[in-house]
């Protein structure tokens, strides 16, 4: 992942967490001041930085790294408790916001995964996710020519082991219990591509997202 100034996201995490809140933003969320929010696989905490430098809340972030790696940062602050999040989310009052960039696809229990967030939401409380997409316009292409599905693994590389698609990420989503569930995609054209990052990607993103690479879900705790 990315950092920049401060150790915020730049680049393509950048136009990923923004592309995320702005989803948010659009289901006529508003976060407050000194809201609570969790983030799952955060990291190094590029996202949760720039969450508290725009929102002013209380960052916690959640990963599989030893505490004493990390090293004293300028910019914004956020907690950080380390966790298998396979087996665990050791957290107990509920909060308004939960989110998991780019972490489902590494679970290999994705229905206890879900539930955990599920159960650690307030009630009204919204959880954010991105994740690959395995009908994308690209495996859509290459997957009927013989090519191995993008994104996914035959042995442990970066453990993909769960892959979705606009449909099984909402099924999945409101069979835990989720509503008001909308998926968009992050981005329609490749970020190697010069419009990437781009207003037209973007658009072209929400109109199409069961072709992107990846999508986000935003989902609501009844």
């Amino acid at each position: 992942m990315d950092g920049g100034d401060g150790g915020l996201p730049v680049g393509n995490d950048l136009f990923r967490f923004e592309r995320c809140l702005d989803f948010l933003s659009a289901q006529g969320v508003e976060i407050a001041p000194n809201s609570t929010w969790l983030d799952l696989g955060c990291h190094q905490g590029q996202f949760l930085r720039m969450l508290v430098r725009r929102h002013v809340v209380r960052a916690i972030g959640f990963d599989d790294w030893d505490p004493a790696l990390r090293t004293p940062e300028p910019g914004p602050v956020w907690e950080y408790r380390k966790a298998d999040l396979e087996r665990e989310l050791p957290w107990e009052t509920p909060v308004p916001f939960i989110s998991a960039f780019e972490v489902l696809e590494h679970m290999i229990d994705t229905d206890g995964f879900l539930r955990r967030i599920f159960d650690r939401l307030e009630k009204g409380g919204w959880v954010l996710i991105s994740t690959p997409n395995i009908n994308s316009l690209r495996n859509r292409v290459t997957v009927p020519l013989g090519r191995y599905p993008t994104g996914l693994e035959y042995r442990t590389v970066i453990h993909h082991v769960r892959l979705y698609n606009v449909e099984i990420l909402t099924k999945h989503l409101r069979d835990t219990g989720f509503e008001r569930i909308s998926v968009r995609g992050v981005a329609f054209l490749p970020f190697s591509s010069p419009f990437g990052e781009s207003r037209l990607s973007a658009l072209l993103a929400d109109k199409l997202p069961s072709l992107c690479s990846n999508i986000i879900a935003v989902a609501r705790k009844p």
